[in-house]
């Protein structure tokens, strides 16, 4: 006989040889026999023959017991070996130490009962081997450790009724005369008896024994006694362990594959030596999670590590791969096939699971490279597809809904290619991923890139427009402000307006075929009306900078041009100060026009009313303002009598003009909002500050100019002055013209009047009136003739010391002349002399000189 291997699976201290168990389960290839295998077990008294029973039925090596030397403990804990006379499948048989043995005492029953409700949980087929003398007895018969492992199977592992029946196979050994129905009616009426006693779950009530076992009887002879007969009866019941025995205790349920059976029972082990007052699941489902999650990851890793997953991944990098979709779906397909394969000996329900779960993580290892792919498909198609937008954008010109209807076309040969090339190369049959998200990806894209290239396009056709706009306000308004002249705001937003809106015909034509909107078209219009404001409102700020250019630019035009645009010369009939008074208002509403922006309607205009006003009370006060300094005192008494003039500011009512002054003191413009204020009530007094001290200059130089030229005018006096000199004075005259005396006394005496007439300045200090005239020449006259006197003396003294310098330095050049001239007659060969008109000159200057 072949000796089988044997395994101790528990030794007798309680512990589960894992490292044994496996080297068993390898040796045996029990994960070839997938679920070809069945699990023998048997339990029964202590020396009542259960090894012989397994050694003889299945042609096992266990321990038996040595009847010479006495009765006593010969299995210890549980040991396991497989049957070499069983060939038709593979029958592992475990060996189980007796119960109520002497060597554990009488109250170390604990380890009989966790062998024996292992073995009832292990076992397809649980032999209960039994003596016949003991049948009908209470203890012998092993009742109440078969009470005990009931009761706590129920409990522990809540089987469900009729899912997987155990067979438990009552061996009855040393048979008698006894016909063998009449001792199993005995039996089946204790099993009944016992089956009611026990305590059982809530769900369990009312059930029966057959419904969680399957109860079979056989029966031995007497080893000794009748040898022969015993041998024959173990091989009748050996056969009935083969699948084609009609009596065949071979079961087809579901059990875990032969891989899984080292874990399975050191499972089932664990669960009863803790013995946790639990519902704890079946031991199948627990291996099942813990070998479903096994295959899961080694079917994942093989997936990952497959080198034509490895070269569809780099493919799939560098661009679009040909038959993508077909080729991952062989792929996942030969993974869960490889699951399907190995996990199908497992309970279903963690089976299912544990693929679903695979599924999931095999679409996350795909996800990446299928999303790049779709990418590619769609960055080709994109490609393509901008550049015919791109070039249905440049051709769509005019044309109302060209770019529109191109646009459309476009989007639709894009959609469609996408969708062939989907079903071609991307589609992953049993996967979530379908054309129609990728679909509605794409064609949010296409329509993002649409409104791109029209947003463009409009942008680019919206800032041509803005150029022109640009070229239309910025001449005429700056023409405009060089004038500056009253009424120039209403004609300021009328060329902003007449801009706009031939900006805006042209951007309407420009944008005809790119479909926009009424809105869209209004807010494009209200675009162009805005920038056209803020066009001129930049030139308008830019001449508020320079404003004080402007008013001098405006108060020279004025002031220093005639009528015809010519340069004034200043003659005596000018009226200065009222020229100056004039250009002075011309500058005041330079600087009241840039003062503040003012926009078309009531309010700007009422606002320009009260700033013009403030502005031009601030210009009257300042012309009639007097300054006592000798250096100004004809620009001062000229300028109050043209403020007296009938040329003076408009005439305000007397309640607007206390409003300007009262503004004028403020530090803003009262009711103007400050994004349109240019210049604050500070800045415009600084600035005609300025203004004034620059005019001032301007008509005193103007003033001094027409004095020369009314003095060189006026040398003589009036010719009915000479007459009457003549008439009253004729003989006074005579007796100085025949006395040289009075001639010379009388000449001195006119030249000295006139320098004092010329001193006092007569004319200009009786322009203010003859009473301050005479007040003002009496206080000047002592000054006065004590200057001439001495202007005369210095005259005298300089006309003295300018005749001798000249007498002495014609001397020096007339003999300097003599010497070149006779230097001159000696180099030439025929001299000429010089000619009586130069030697006459010469005579003549050198008498003046002496």
């Amino acid at each position: 006989m072949v000796m089988a291997v044997i395994v101790q699976v528990i030794n007798g201290d309680g512990q589960f040889e894992e490292k044994d168990v496996q080297q068993f389960v390898e040796a045996n290839d029990l994960a070839s026999c997938k679920t070809n295998y069945q699990v023998i077990a048997i339990m029964g008294p202590q020396s009542s023959g259960k090894s012989t029973l397994l050694n003889y039925v299945f042609g096992t090596s266990f321990m038996m017991m040595d009847a010479m030397a006495g009765r006593g403990q010969t299995t210890k804990g549980i040991w396991m070996s497989k049957s070499p006379k069983v060939t038709e499948t593979t029958v592992l048989v475990m060996d189980l130490e007796g119960s109520d043995g002497r060597e554990r005492g009488e109250d170390d029953t604990n380890f009989e009962r966790q062998s024996a409700l292992f073995a009832l949980s292990v076992a397809d087929v649980l032999l209960v081997n039994i003596w016949c003398h003991d049948i009908g007895r209470e203890h012998g018969s092993g009742k109440p450790l078969l009470k005990t492992i009931f009761q706590v199977n129920l409990k522990l592992f809540a089987p469900e009724p009729d899912r997987k029946r155990p067979v438990l196979l009552f061996v009855i050994r040393d048979k008698t005369k006894t016909p063998l129905p009449k001792l199993v009616e005995v039996l089946e009426a204790d099993l009944d008896r016992m089956w009611d006693s026990i305590a059982k779950p809530q769900k369990y009530e009312g059930s029966k024994l057959k419904d969680f076992f399957e109860v079979q009887y056989a029966a031995l002879s007497h080893f000794e006694e009748r040898y022969e007969d015993f041998q024959a009866d173990a091989v009748h019941l050996r056969r009935r362990f083969s699948p084609d025995n009609e009596e065949t205790l071979i079961r087809g349920d579901e059990k875990l594959p032969g891989d899984a059976f080292g874990l399975s029972i050191r499972k089932i082990w664990d669960v009863i030596r803790a013995q946790k007052d639990l519902n704890l699941p079946a031991h199948k489902v627990m291996v099942a999670n813990i070998r479903c999650q096994e295959i899961l990851e080694d079917q994942l890793r093989s997936f990952t590590e497959d080198q034509a997953w490895k070269t569809l991944q780099e493919a799939s990098s560098s661009g679009i791969v040909e038959g993508f979709g077909k080729r991952a779906h062989d792929l996942m397909q030969s993974c869960v096939l490889g699951y399907e394969a190995e996990a199908r000996y497992f309970d279903a329900h963690v089976r299912l699971a544990k693929l679903e779960e695979l599924q999931q993580r095999l679409l996350a290892v795909l996800q990446p490279v299928y999303h790049s792919q779709v990418t590619a498909q769609q960055a080709a198609i994109l490609g393509a597809f901008s550049k015919e937008l791109k070039l249905a954008a440049m051709e769509s010109g005019g044309l109302h809904g060209s770019f529109v209807a191109a646009a459309a076309a476009c989007r639709m040969e894009a959609m469609t290619a996408f969708d062939k090339a989907f079903s071609k190369h991307l589609r992953i049959e049993g996967t979530p991923w379908d054309v129609a998200a990728e679909s509605m990806s794409l064609a949010e894209i296409l329509d993002s890139r649409i409104s791109e290239v029209r947003s463009r396009e409009v942008l680019l056709a919206t800032e041509r427009a803005e150029q022109q706009l640009a070229s239309l306000v910025s001449g005429p308004v700056i023409g405009l402000l060089d004038a500056c002249l009253p009424g120039m705001w209403p004609r300021l937003y009328a060329v902003c307006s007449e801009a706009a809106a031939a900006a805006d015909k042209d951007l309407s034509r420009a944008l005809k075929g790119y479909g926009l909107s009424k809105k869209e078209e209004e807010g494009l219009s209200e675009r162009l009306r805005h920038r056209a404001t803020a066009n001129m409102q930049s030139h308008v700020r830019e001449a508020a900078l320079t404003r004080l250019s402007r008013m001098k630019d405006r108060f020279a035009d004025v002031f220093s041009l005639d009528d015809k645009k010519a340069p004034r010369m200043w003659g005596p009939s000018d009226n200065i100060p009222t020229i100056a008074q004039k250009a002075r208002r011309v500058a005041a509403s330079v600087l009241s026009q840039l003062a503040v922006i003012r926009p078309p309607g009531e309010e700007g205009n009422e606002q320009g009313d009260a700033i013009d006003a403030a502005v031009m009370q601030l210009a009257q006060g300042n012309s009639a303002s007097t300054s006592n300094s000798n250096d100004t005192a004809l620009l001062t008494r000229q300028s109050s009598a043209a403020s007296s003039s009938s040329v003076t500011c408009p005439t305000l009512p007397a309640s607007r003009a206390s409003s300007a002054l009262d503004v004028l003191s403020a530090a803003t413009w009262p009711g103007a909002d400050a994004s349109r204020v240019l210049l604050q009530p500070h800045d415009v007094r600084t600035t005609w500050r300025e203004f004034m001290s620059y005019s001032n200059v301007v008509v005193q130089q103007a003033l001094s100019a027409q004095q020369a030229n009314r003095l060189a005018n006026n040398r003589l006096p009036p010719l009915w002055a000479l007459g009457a000199m003549l008439v009253l004075g004729w003989n006074e005259f005579m007796a100085v013209l025949f006395n040289p005396v009075y001639l010379v006394v009388a000449a001195l005496v006119v030249l000295f009047l006139r320098s004092l007439y010329l001193e006092l300045d007569v004319e200009r200090e009786m322009a203010a009136g003859p009473l301050p005239g005479v007040l003002r020449l009496s206080n000047k006259f002592v000054p006065a003739c004590h200057s001439v006197l001495r202007k005369s003396q210095d005259a005298v003294l300089s006309m003295f010391g300018s005749a001798s310098e000249l007498k002495q330095s014609r001397l020096a050049s007339y003999a300097v002349a003599s010497d070149q001239q006779g230097q001159e007659r000696r180099r030439r060969p025929s001299p000429s002399s010089p000619s009586v008109v130069e030697f006459t000159e010469l005579r003549r200057e050198s008498k003046k000189g002496q």
